[in-house]
């Protein structure tokens, strides 16, 4: 009999030991990821940050219009001038003539050949009331209001257009009129050519209308745009109506 107490003592002792050690590892198998994820935290926190030092070391990228070199012509960034298009004109009253001939028209838009009312000649004089930013001078003729390129006038009524017209640096033009709209676009410079001194005043976008009035063989056009006399490039050129 008391042995078999001894027995059940020591079972009891055993397996409360077990119990124990079971429960021992169930807490350890519970907390130990806990550990290991504040662990994985703090490695995470002391690291520097690679996106800010990746963004900054990266190379920038550019698209193709960026890295393709200008072209002269038609990439170069234009140089604008004041288009003045509000039509406000500083008053003058001057007599005035033309350097040769011009248009004078009902209003400032040379896309549209029906405006025009007389063709100013050289030693025919009208009354000059305004003189635009915009490249325009307000006249009166025959009692009305008109409007015509500034550059094609002159104060001098005694001035005698040479023999034969001539531009900058000897370019001849050969006399036309006809509308031209830009093939893509193509810059607008003040005097025919692509070298210092020269400047781009405007660029002519397609779709837009000027007035070519003059083709030289060395590969320029002479045109009237928004009330002044540039000139381009006669191959980025076309005809209005042509494809």
């Amino acid at each position: 009999m008391e042995k078999n107490k001894k027995i059940i003592l020591s079972v009891s002792i055993a397996a409360g030991v077990l119990v124990l050690g079971l429960i021992l590892f169930t807490v350890y198998s519970i907390t130990a990821p806990h550990k290991e994820d504040m662990e994985t935290t703090a490695e995470q926190t002391t690291q520097p940050d690679t996106d800010a030092d990746t963004t900054a070391s990266s190379p920038v990228v550019t698209t193709g219009a960026e890295t393709q070199p200008p072209s002269p012509e038609s990439s170069d960034t234009p140089q604008t001038t004041n288009a003045g298009t509000d039509g406000s004109f500083q008053s003058v009253n001057e007599q005035v003539t033309a350097k040769n001939q011009v248009n004078l028209r009902s209003s400032m838009d040379q896309g549209n050949d029906g405006n025009v009312v007389h063709c100013l000649v050289n030693g025919e004089v009208v009354q000059r009331t305004g003189i635009g930013s915009n490249g325009w001078s307000q006249v009166v003729y025959n009692g009305q209001t008109l409007y015509c390129v500034s550059s094609y006038l002159t104060t001098d009524l005694s001035y005698v257009p040479p023999a034969e017209e001539t531009d900058l640096f000897k370019t001849k033009f050969a006399p036309v009129n006809e509308k031209v709209t830009a093939k893509e676009v193509t810059n607008l410079r003040d005097i025919p050519s692509v070298l210092e001194p020269s400047q781009v005043v405007v660029q002519l976008n397609h779709g837009d209308v000027a007035v070519r009035t003059g083709i030289a063989n060395e590969g320029w056009s002479r045109v009237e745009y928004n009330g002044q006399v540039l000139y381009c490039i006669s191959s980025y050129l076309e005809l209005v109506g042509e494809s």
